[in-house]
């Protein structure tokens, strides 16, 4: 009886960490996805001197798709949604994130804080619209 009892305790206590850990692991995904394109987008943009890189929700512009795999880029994000460029929308000129993720706001802003400046609205990783979360190359 009291080994069941010491289990419980251990599980107790083991099980919210390593939720922790899952979604650590997951925002440091997130976050080497969004660099990897960001860059992506950035680079692509000097060599051919071509702004409007964007093609809609999940699907890669044809520049693009030379800088990075296709078929990860049409896959769902770590936090849910579809990666996306956004040119001349939603106040930005050029921003690259995610359209309609499915974490709170409070997750987005865990993840601002960990890798920005903890402001959904500052910052270069900024949330615009009310379902994008991107990060702004330029205003």
């Amino acid at each position: 009886m009291i080994a069941v009892v010491i289990i419980s305790l251990l599980a107790a206590l083991a099980l919210p960490a390593a939720h922790r850990a899952g979604k650590n692991a997951r925002h440091a995904r997130f976050m080497n996805d969004l660099r990897m394109y960001r860059d992506a987008v950035e680079t692509c943009r000097m060599e051919t001197g071509i702004d409007d890189l964007g093609a809609g929700s999940g699907l890669v512009h044809p520049l693009l798709a030379e800088y990075f795999d296709p078929q990860r880029w049409a896959a769902p994000t770590p936090i849910g949604g579809q990666w996306d460029v956004e040119y001349e929308k939603s106040g930005v000129r050029l921003a690259v994130g995610v359209h309609g993720y499915e974490v709170s706001d409070d997750e987005l802003l865990e993840i601002d804080a960990r890798y920005d400046v903890g402001n959904l609205a500052a910052g270069n990783m900024r949330k615009i619209a009310n379902d994008r979360y991107y990060w702004v190359i330029e205003d």
